[in-house]
């Protein structure tokens, strides 16, 4: 077994932040382990029934803790073998439309760990359409689930044009994945992001999105659209967020 650190047993059982559920307090215990370098990427994890002996927690609550960090791409699952740190696994950098406000009283925002679903080449027109100067099937578009702290999930439609940035179309599906692609683009311009909009709305969530993020179908939550350009109408990207029922504040000031 990879021992589990003292510091860490002395953690368990306090949670982290009051309220948070139970599984979302192993998951940050877990996650500070993995991230103070205790378990440093490649290292097998202590298996869930040695966890759920050696804590106060259920083997059910392990089983969902481990599933969250698997879901944010921070541990990979070997058959046979085991479960391990991945390697080279990071928060989104400087998120720009997602940024979730702690509870704790904590400056900064939550981390956001994104996880690539699909990427397709689409006809279907939109609200992107027009920003992107769709003509037929020129559009790219990637499907991810975001990861917020661990706490909740977010669904993600991120729109290209393809014939502005065929490498988006091209490269390895595995190349996009855990990376911020709003960088990507604007250095494949060599122009920042200087320009958005961003509008929101409230309604059901369809199937394929509860079913990704894990909430009860027919669930109400929150559509945040966000258009960004790099000069005088120069659009880059559009971007549709299907965000459940949280207690933490979305900032959708862009600056």
């Amino acid at each position: 077994m990879s021992a589990v650190p003292k510091k860490l047993l002395e953690k368990l059982g306090k949670p982290s932040v009051p309220g948070l559920p139970k599984y979302a307090q192993l998951r940050e215990i877990l996650f500070s382990a993995i991230s103070s370098g205790h378990w440093k990427p490649g290292a097998r994890l202590p298996t869930e029934a040695e966890l759920a002996q050696v804590t106060p927690f259920s083997l059910g609550t392990v089983q969902r803790a481990m599933r969250a960090l698997v879901d944010e791409g921070l541990v990979v699952r070997t058959q046979g073998t085991g479960s391990f740190v991945a390697e080279g696994r990071a928060p989104l950098d400087a998120p720009l439309h997602l940024r979730f406000s702690r509870v704790d009283g904590e400056p900064g925002f939550l981390p956001l760990f994104p996880k690539l679903i699909a990427r397709k080449r689409i006809a279907e027109r939109g609200p992107w359409s027009d920003y992107l100067g769709q003509e037929g099937a020129n559009i790219i578009r990637i499907d991810r689930r975001l990861s917020v702290n661990g706490e909740f999930n977010i669904f993600n439609r991120f729109y290209v044009n393809a014939d502005k940035f065929g490498s988006v179309a091209t490269r390895p599906v595995a190349s996009l994945d855990g990376i911020n692609i709003k960088e990507l683009l604007a250095s494949e311009l060599n122009m920042p992001v200087t320009h958005v909009e961003q509008r929101v709305h409230i309604q059901k969530l369809g199937a394929e999105v509860c079913k990704s993020i894990g909430v009860k179908a027919g669930t109400t939550g929150l559509v945040l659209e966000s258009a960004a350009s790099a000069g005088r109408g120069n659009w880059i990207y559009y971007l549709e967020s299907f965000i459940p029922p949280t207690r933490h504040k979305l900032d959708v000031t862009v600056k």
